[in-house]
């Protein structure tokens, strides 16, 4: 395979102190993969025996068995070798951050992952992070199904197939929420209604399996209508399935009349206010998802969003909508052009 490093992926030569704290930054930011073994060009650094490998593989379980972190993060690890020589370490974003070295202490051992980089974690990001952990989230929690299967997202992105356990879709070796709505197995389905002028329904189309191929599926209708700016469309879409809760089993609904597209979401914005909404601000009931979704270049910036759709609608001296309830979010967006 080829090795790169980007966000989630870090290549190392050998095994260094230096790991622990790369460790440490993918616990707390989105979960990523280590390379061991890998030079910076992305090239095999060393051939080793049976031998040598279970004396390197040893060194980083000491680790967990030492408590060289805090808290215990054992079950967010995965380790293996490929079929390159490589030793695979797949970290998961934890549950409980922050994560620090232990033997550094909590200013100078906590790590969060920028970019392609490491870096030490300010007070106020820690601080965050100590508060977001008390919070429980669907895409973490571990799925009553486990006979899952992925075809449509590896067949897409086969990179992923190394990385399953660190995007967060495993924990204790069990898969979690997020693993099933990106499964093919995944039952939620998203509905498209075409009304009348009356609002009574014309046609009905459904959209089933991974959550991934019913975007895709949806995408590529959605194209075919010109009348709208379809950057709005793809960013409502998006919204749709990010921010959507994922615990109530009312599908996703698209409808689209002679004048508008609502995009109907099941569940209310999550921790803002009304005010908070105008202003363009956001929050995020299932992260992991939405980091994800960034991670494979569906969404580009955390500050699209809604204010994104809003400074679309402004060259077309328009309004889009945005109600919300606790029960529902809708995305309103008017028609721009004539049919």
């Amino acid at each position: 395979m080829k090795y790169k490093e980007n966000e989630r992926t870090e290549l190392k030569r050998e095994i260094t102190e230096e790991i622990k704290k790369e460790i440490v930054a993918f616990l707390n930011t989105s979960g990523g993969t280590i390379y061991i073994g890998v030079n910076d060009d992305g090239s095999i650094y060393y051939n080793l025996t049976e031998k040598e490998k279970d004396v390197e593989q040893t060194r980083i379980i000491n680790w967990f068995l030492n408590d060289v972190f805090y808290p215990q993060p054992k079950e967010y690890i995965d380790m293996h070798w490929n079929k390159d020589g490589v030793l695979v370490l797949n970290v998961a974003e934890g549950l409980d951050k922050p994560y620090y070295v232990k033997s550094l202490g909590l200013n100078k051992g906590c790590y969060v992952r920028y970019e392609t980089s490491k870096v030490l974690a300010s007070k106020d990001e820690i601080k965050t992070m100590q508060l977001a952990s008390h919070k429980r989230y669907y895409e973490n929690e571990i799925s009553l199904n486990q006979d899952l299967h992925f075809t449509y997202l590896l067949n897409k992105y086969s990179f992923l197939e190394e990385q399953i356990f660190s995007l967060g879709f495993k924990y204790n070796n069990k898969y979690t929420n997020l693993a099933y709505l990106f499964s093919d197995e995944q039952l939620n389905r998203t509905k498209i209604y075409l009304l009348d002028e009356k609002n009574n329904i014309k046609k009905r189309i459904d959209f089933k399996g991974s959550i991934l191929e019913q975007i895709d599926q949806i995408e590529t209708y959605l194209k075919e209508i010109k009348e709208y700016p379809f950057l709005a469309l793809r960013e409502a879409l998006l919204n749709a399935f990010i921010h959507r809760n994922w615990l109530i089993k009312t599908n996703i609904r698209i409808e689209i009349n002679a004048n508008k597209i609502n995009f109907i979401s099941p569940g209310g914005i999550y921790y803002l206010s009304n005010d908070e909404l105008d202003e363009g601000k956001r929050s995020y009931r299932n992260p992991k998802l939405a980091k994800l979704f960034k991670y494979l270049n569906y969404t580009n910036s955390y500050q699209n969003g809604l204010k994104f759709i809003q400074n679309l609608y402004q060259e077309y001296k328009k309004e889009p909508l945005l109600m919300a309830t606790s029960k529902l979010f809708i995305i309103s967006l008017p028609k721009v052009k004539k049919s």
